[in-house]
């Protein structure tokens, strides 16, 4: 630690002597909030560009491969999206930060500020009483100590509870800093800002680690939890609550074009609840990079009219027709039959198909999937090593990177009405289906309904690390978790898979939807890769189409495994 550093130490150990000598409510609130922040502060700001780092890496455990929720319907029922069901986790407000191209979302009740401009004209919604000037007082010194003279930038927003109707808490909110890189990688960063708590002599470090499972579709961030004696860092305060301790939680995440780490920090009084969690959770998920092109869907191929036509519900002239389309109309191409003859575009929300003498395709609809002879399609995931394959009539894709026929087609079968949802909703919406284990989800498979059905079919594909887990292990696990409303299945076979393959089954009906839901668990070749197929099909459906779910299961292959 640097001269400078330590003097900034000591400097705010001698606040947390006198602290207890302080005996107005102003002045203490805040004192003792500029010592509870000195380690999220300074250790983020003044000391950043004077402490050397170290290049140990921050060690990061395992994650187990979880039992998917034997509840999850995945399937929402008419009416209830993610847009419009309400409850505590729905309809956050966004914050727009400018000046750090961020969009934040806070929770219900609790308000946000970017700037010392901004919280102080947050005066007039405190209220007009000491307690809301002593409040005030305490962000406003906490701001101060978190922007030093010549690092203001680096302060991106912090974020509290506040109930009209009750006095102002300065506890369990979070604060943001955006810090330049500098070409440094998350684990130094990570290192680098675990050293200095550890050697700040105010906090206990009791956990981190670096990898997925934060933010969606496998995001990596970085993590430290620490903890803080109450009475040391809250003084007159933590007098009525004994052995009271301060709950510390880093997250830092690394924008997307690598440049700035941005660290959301979270303090909380006494045992942080589940609920506490919950919330603080969802805060670092829904965090956005407004320049992220992530959040724009990818361009795919399409097809340009040269005449009006009709659009067909198969692949020749024997198929009914869906609608008309007009010269120099342009479509999405979702893929090519078996003769490459016709084109599969997605219309107006549903699947449709052009004869290829009529149309003008695009330069890149080679790299739309070809359908072989019994009209079945084929993903290839080379990074995962295996190969899907899914029948006529469905759309299997990549729900972290989709196109805008995707999407559509994702509204569509959601039956959203207005044929509208974007990219972060659709990561919104595939977290609720997947239980927020959308960083495991690799695909998602549509088999929309007609425009007259209540909803559609659904299937997802998860990967998880087998950590040492074993078919036999987890069937057991899961055994002891089926706890749905209807009785569950769960059974290791043979049979579903090529030669002597063994497979978990689970099966049970979600009442809340009436969809009958069936998860079965693969373990690759090379014992590395857990894989689920999990998909929500109408009870009234499922035994027509359990012949085609099992071909589905039956073909999927492990590519060089």
């Amino acid at each position: 630690m640097t001269a400078n550093c330590r003097s900034s130490f000591r400097a705010i150990a001698a606040i947390v002597r006198n602290v207890r000598s302080v005996t107005t409510v102003t002045t203490v609130t805040t004192i003792t909030t500029v010592t509870i922040f000195t380690v999220a502060a300074l250790l983020l700001s003044a000391c950043n560009a004077i402490i050397a780092e170290s290049d140990r890496p921050v060690g990061a455990a395992a994650r187990a491969a979880p039992l998917l929720s034997i509840h999850n319907p995945l399937v929402f029922p008419v009416g209830d999206t993610p847009a419009s069901a309400g409850g505590p986790f729905y309809g956050w407000p966004a914050v727009e930060v400018e000046s750090h191209g961020l969009r934040i979302f806070h929770p219900h009740r609790w308000l946000f500020a970017s700037s010392l401009d901004e919280l102080l004209a947050l005066r007039p919604q405190l209220g007009d009483n000491e307690m809301a000037d002593a409040f005030l007082a305490e962000r406003q010194g906490y701001l101060d100590l978190l922007t030093p003279a010549g690092q203001e930038r680096l302060f991106a927003g912090t974020g509290f509870p506040f109930d009209p109707d009750g006095q102002p808490v300065g506890t369990n909110g979070f604060h943001l800093l955006a810090v330049p890189s500098e070409g440094r990688t998350l684990e130094t960063y990570a290192q680098h800002l675990a050293d200095q708590l550890e050697a700040s002599g105010f906090a206990s470090l009791t956990g981190g680690e670096i990898g997925p499972g934060l933010r969606p579709w496998g995001e990596r961030t970085a993590t430290i939890r620490y903890s803080i004696d109450a009475a040391q860092a809250y003084g007159a305060r933590a007098v009525t609550v004994p052995d009271a301790v301060v709950d510390g939680w880093m997250v830092v995440l690394l924008s997307p074009d690598n440049g700035t780490f941005l660290t959301v920090a979270f303090d909380s009084w006494g045992d942080s609840s589940e609920w506490w969690e919950l919330l603080h959770l969802e805060i670092v998920r829904r965090v956005q990079w407004a320049a992220d092109p992530a959040y724009q869907p990818r361009s795919g191929p399409t097809v340009t009219l040269n005449f009006n036509m009709n659009v067909r519900a198969g692949p020749s002239t024997d198929h009914p027709i869906v609608g008309k389309a007009s010269v120099e109309q342009r479509f999405p191409v979702v893929s090519s039959n078996a003769d490459g003859d016709w084109w599969q575009i997605e219309y107006n929300g549903q699947l449709g198909w052009l004869h290829r003498a009529y149309v003008t395709p695009s330069a890149d609809t080679d790299t739309a999937p070809q359908a072989d002879e019994s009209g079945w399609l084929t993903a290839n995931d080379d990074e995962r090593g295996l190969a899907l394959s899914y029948p006529p009539g469905w759309r299997y894709f990549d729900p972290a990177r989709p196109t805008g026929a995707d999407l559509a087609l994702f509204a569509a079968a959601n039956k959203l009405g207005n044929g509208d949802v974007d990219v972060p909703g659709l990561a919104q919406a595939v977290s609720e289906m997947s239980y927020r284990r959308d960083d495991a989800v690799i695909g998602l498979g549509l088999q929309p309904g007609p425009p007259e059905s209540e909803a559609s079919n659904f299937m997802l594909v998860f990967s998880f690390p087998a950590n040492g887990v074993s078919l036999e292990s987890y069937v057991e696990e899961a055994a002891g978790h089926a706890f749905s409303l209807s009785p569950a299945t769960v059974e290791l076979l043979q049979g579903l898979r090529p030669g002597n393959e063994e497979a978990v089954s689970i099966r049970y009906v979600e009442n809340e939807t009436n969809s009958e839901v069936w998860q079965v668990w693969l373990l690759s070749p090379d014992n590395e890769t857990l894989l689920a197929l999990t998909f929500s099909v109408h009870s009234d459906e499922f035994e027509a189409l359990e012949p085609v779910l099992r071909e589905i299961v039956q073909r999927l292959t492990w590519i060089g495994r």
